[in-house]
């Protein structure tokens, strides 16, 4: 069975279910135009609407499911941004702290520090605080930058990884279910079993430490000083250890037609379920990282420079750049 089918799949559900159901309840089928009436039976034409009707909302339960976003529509922007995180990549990591995923180090990067011997010259008020607030806390500053360009990367990930797992799982669905109405009065129980991974697909919450080059920020500002931020990626880039919640397993079973609908439409909302779970996982990680940014935004993004500040009148008071010439 294919996801592209679903539809299919769906009418074709409906449909057995309904020759199901009127065969249990001892119903023949409506004659088709042309052929000739039926010998009426007490009750049949009523039975017979009453299952069809039972049996009516099958195909509206999947058509949403058809609506959801194509993983492919992710590729182009998780391409982008690794292309911006490599620029970020200083060397102070190995790779993206959450995927494990290389970066070569950006060599154009290590220029800020080497500046420090060309600023000899430069005494005062600015100097000083150009050394502190630019030239000192570049790198951990870029560390940070790179973070969270990984967790936006890893967001998109997971949210690509959620609608590959939930198109696998309501195909599943549709295919156990159809199983299943074959099944029936066959010898033994019909039973069959589903395991959501949907919020599992969606890598734990994964708390990723921003305290590379945190003695790089000084007294009053260290990256120690602030709590972990939560991430999310795809599963199999992030340790098992770290997943949301671990795979659970459903038992259905069913021995009519009804019955074995009923556990398929409960089977609907549980995929409904798992990816409102899922999208509040991501969220969540999102909104903290959001948050933290904006909370510590000096983690983040160098000062204005006091430079700003000078005139033509001013540029070489003390206060600016002082004796530099």
């Amino acid at each position: 069975m294919s996801f592209d089918e679903l539809m299919r799949h769906a009418h074709d559900i409906q449909a057995t279910a309904i020759a199901k159901s009127m065969d249990q309840h001892g119903v023949r089928e409506a004659p088709k135009p042309g052929d000739p009436p039926l010998a009426p039976q007490p009750g049949e034409e009523a039975t017979r609407a009453s299952v069809i009707a039972s049996f009516a909302d099958i195909p509206a339960l999947f058509e949403p499911f058809m609506l959801m976003p194509d993983p492919a529509s992710f590729d182009g922007l998780l391409d982008e941004l690794r292309s911006a995180m490599g620029p970020l990549s200083s060397g102070y990591m190995a790779g993206d702290p959450i995927t494990g995923y290389p970066y070569s180090a950006n060599p154009l990067l290590s220029r800020v520090g080497a500046s420090e011997s060309y600023l000899e010259e430069w005494t005062g008020a600015a100097a000083d605080v150009f050394r502190t607030d630019f030239v000192n806390t570049f790198p951990a500053l870029l560390v940070n930058q790179f973070i969270g360009g990984a967790i936006l990367r890893a967001a998109l990930d997971a949210q690509r990884a959620l609608w590959v797992s939930a198109r696998e799982h309501i195909d599943k669905i549709a295919h156990d279910t159809l199983v299943a109405l074959d099944n029936m009065g066959r010898c033994g129980q019909n039973k069959w079993t589903m395991t959501w991974t949907i919020v599992a697909s969606v890598a734990a919450v994964v708390a990723v430490p921003i305290s590379a080059g945190t003695s790089l920020l000084g007294a009053g500002a260290t990256l120690a000083a602030v709590t972990t931020v939560t991430a999310v990626g795809a599963a199999g880039q992030v340790a098992a250890a770290h997943q949301v919640a671990p795979a659970k397993e459903t038992e259905y079973h069913g021995e009519t037609a009804e019955v074995v609908v009923e556990q398929m439409r409960r089977g609907v909302n549980e995929v409904i379920s798992e990816i409102q779970l899922a999208e509040q996982a991501i969220a969540a990680a999102l909104r903290n990282m959001h948050a933290l940014m904006i909370r510590e935004r000096e983690l983040f993004v160098a000062p204005r420079p006091t430079l700003l500040d000078a005139g033509p009148g001013s540029v070489f008071d003390d206060k600016y750049l002082g004796r530099a010439r």
